[in-house]
């Protein structure tokens, strides 16, 4: 089963709030305001890093910068902050709903919800954001255990106890001296050989995120023998809890089961917070399908006056794209048989 387009997701969104749309002010590669169809939202630079060959091969890699440096492309939001702006675009106004287009751009990407025809633009589909329901009913992280069949609630358990030996810490309110560099550093371990369009400075845009949300930005961190093995963001938005990013040690994640421990950790903090929905982000959706999040289907739309630079995206689409595949699965009660 899938969310549809139309199902909430908070205050974030196609409406950016007042300190969502400071947040991306105050991210590096911000490029100011832009009008687009009829509304007004950020937009940042594009540019890519960390390019080591394992997913991107370095020659198409370095074709794909010089593109976006000199073709000309803009991002409405953030591609440090995925999925906290979706665009509401008008499919048959296509590019005159930007009566302003940035000087020197000659693309628009907007991350939106479905996979909407838009008018002077390429569709591009992309891995679902997985969402989790939270049920009002839940009061503590055992009621969601317990609404889990018995296989999933053992999975889930065994995540939690080969994760039991490791310290966790609630870092939301320490001082940013205290556990920004570890969790920077972290961050680009997980990265380093991954393709990203992130800044290069991820101690920036960790604090930036601080900066603007304060206690409402969580951190919790993950310590084992006086060391730092994880840790993992969530951002408060409305009645919607986003986990954001996630850094660790290799080694301890693939014996601890970090990513599906730490996502737990999420789900718990949700219910304690009292919000209505878990965004868990895109990838390792089979993963997070056992946690109990849906899918919810998105797709980048590049708007562009740019005959050549249609060709290429849509070039890319048909033939250099390839989303993984995944099983969705049915954790809870009631659900259905898996």
């Amino acid at each position: 089963m899938e969310l549809s387009a139309s199902e909430p997701l908070g205050e974030a969104g196609v409406k950016p709030s007042v300190r969502l749309s400071q947040l991306i002010q105050q991210l590096p590669g911000y490029a100011g305001m832009l009008r687009v169809n009829g509304g007004t939202v950020p937009n940042s630079y594009v540019s890519l890093h960390r390019p080591t060959g394992k997913y991107v091969h370095r020659v198409l890699l370095r074709l794909a910068s010089r593109l976006l440096e000199h073709g000309g492309v803009r991002t409405i939001g953030h591609a440090g902050a995925p999925g906290l702006i979706l665009a509401e675009l008008d499919p048959q106004r296509g590019a005159k709903q930007i009566p302003i287009w940035p000087k020197g751009y000659s693309a628009v990407a907007a991350n939106v919800l479905g996979h909407p025809a838009v008018r002077d633009a390429v569709t591009v589909p992309a891995e679902p954001f997985m969402v989790l329901e939270l049920d009002p009913s839940w009061t503590s992280f055992d009621d969601y255990l317990g609404a889990m069949k018995t296989k999933y609630r053992t999975r889930a358990k065994r995540a939690l106890t080969l994760s039991a030996h490791c310290e966790q810490c609630e870092c939301t309110n320490w001082p940013d001296g205290d556990w920004l560099n570890w969790a920077a550093e972290l961050l680009g371990k997980t990265l380093a050989d991954k393709m990203i369009a992130l800044p290069e400075d991820l101690s920036e845009l960790l604090a930036a995120f601080k900066g603007v949300y304060g206690a409402d930005f969580h951190v919790l961190g993950y310590r084992h023998d006086g060391r730092w093995v994880g840790f993992i963001t969530a951002l408060r938005e409305g009645q919607t809890l986003y986990a954001l990013h996630m850094g660790f040690e290799p080694d301890f994640a693939r014996e601890a089961q970090f990513y599906q421990r730490s996502m737990m950790d999420v789900v718990s903090l949700g219910i304690r917070l009292g919000v209505a929905h878990v965004n868990m982000g895109r990838t390792a959706s089979e993963i997070k399908s056992t946690l109990g999040a849906k899918p919810l289907k998105n797709s980048f739309v590049f708007m562009t006056t740019c005959w050549w630079m249609r060709w290429l995206v849509a070039g890319y689409r048909r033939w250099g794209l390839r989303l993984p595949n995944y099983e969705l699965r049915s954790p809870f009660k009631g659900d259905g048989t898996d």
